[in-house]
């Protein structure tokens, strides 16, 4: 078997195969391994901390590689839409939309990975990674309000309305002037 794999033509075929899909569908390998560290990490993190909370199950399990599948899917996307060839030739916008296309997917993979380790982290009891208040705020606001910053200035409070006491509150039952 091992001398039908070495032969010079079976070799020749997969060194094609290998440029086709390095061509064609992904070959951005250093910007991989950075992704998968964080996956990595993250994944592990997760695993201990669903451990410690006694709900480790295979769903979460499934989770990982639905993650897997979405990130493969998105670096994939962004290749080909960065290495698009019409006769023979990139368009000129190529370069371009590799920075742009290409950066935008990486970093929202990496702010993901990165909000997923933070959580995992405090999850585990811990601090959670050392980020600027801002952005910490700014990551508590998006859980609790679904916007990454509330309409109000963190360093500014709402006017709140006195408690009415029971000297100026009406009586049950009376009526109130309309003004």
């Amino acid at each position: 078997m091992l001398s039908l794999i070495l032969h010079p033509r079976v070799l020749s075929v997969l060194e094609k195969a290998w440029h086709l899909f390095e061509k064609y569908v992904f070959n951005d390998w250093n910007a991989l391994a950075f992704l998968m560290v964080l996956f990595l990490l993250d994944t592990g993190l997760g695993m201990a901390r669903s451990f410690r909370q006694g709900r480790f199950h295979s769903r979460g399990m499934r989770q990982m590689f639905t993650k897997l599948r979405d990130y493969g899917v998105g670096i994939v996307v962004a290749h080909v839409f960065c290495n698009i060839e019409v006769d023979g030739s990139k368009f000129p916008w190529a370069e371009y939309m590799a920075f742009g296309v290409k950066g935008a997917i990486y970093f929202f993979i990496l702010l993901i990975e990165t909000k997923s380790i933070d959580e995992n982290l405090r999850g585990l009891g811990g601090l959670g990674l050392p980020l600027p208040k801002f952005l910490r705020r700014g990551m508590t606001d998006w859980e609790e309000t679904g916007q990454f910053r509330s309409k109000t200035p963190p360093d500014e409070q709402l006017p709140t309305m006195p408690e009415p006491d029971s000297t100026t509150a009406p009586t049950q039952g009376a009526i109130t002037p309309a003004i």
